[in-house]
């Protein structure tokens, strides 16, 4: 990434310049293309400057159009309260992300070391990559479908139990052998 510096000054006078080098998340690109392939929106929300965040966007091949930068936590949060339809996932790294964190509908964070963001997110991984993020998403639309086949299951049931007693056919034997076969048959 671009390189930034810290500048250190006491009573005006330089003290020490130290230069800085971001560095991405050596499997970041694929794990964004893997991302857009399933059909999942990739944004970049920062706070660092606009030219900064193109240029990010450019290498993790995100649409420009989608890598907003100057942004403030507030101005995070805002954007995010105003797109998340129930569906959206945030990734934040840092205490200006603690607010957009909040805000998302779920939250992850890699940051472990800054107990702050942890405590407002609904997760966080460990590994220096981002395959948890992609791992995370997978694991929630299989459960999506786990629960909606419940749910048919579970109205199917339902239904039929009810049409049957109505017909007199369902006896109290029945519904006891029924009932529990159901339940495992979910299960």
């Amino acid at each position: 990434g671009a390189g930034t510096g810290l500048v250190l000054a006491r009573d005006g006078a330089l003290r020490a310049r130290l230069e800085t080098e971001e560095e991405r998340r050596h499997d970041a690109r694929a794990e964004v293309a893997s991302l857009q392939a399933r059909g999942y929106t990739v944004w970049i929300l920062s706070g660092d400057a606009p030219e900064r965040v193109a240029a990010m966007a450019a290498t993790l091949g995100v649409a420009p159009t989608h890598a907003l930068g100057a942004m403030s936590p507030e101005a995070k949060a805002a954007w995010i309260a105003a797109h998340d339809q129930k569906d959206t996932l945030m990734v934040g790294d840092g205490v200006n992300d603690a607010r957009a964190v909040e805000a998302a509908f779920c939250s992850l964070t890699p940051a472990l070391d800054r107990p702050f963001l942890p405590a407002r997110t609904d997760g966080w991984f460990v590994t220096p990559g981002l395959q948890p993020v992609r791992d995370a998403l997978h694991g929630a639309r299989a459960l999506q479908a786990v629960l909606r086949r419940n749910l048919a299951l579970a109205t199917v049931y339902n239904v039929g139990a009810v049409g049957l007693s109505l017909a007199g056919w369902m006896t109290p034997l029945r519904c006891a052998l029924l009932m529990p076969a159901t339940s495992l048959s979910i299960v």
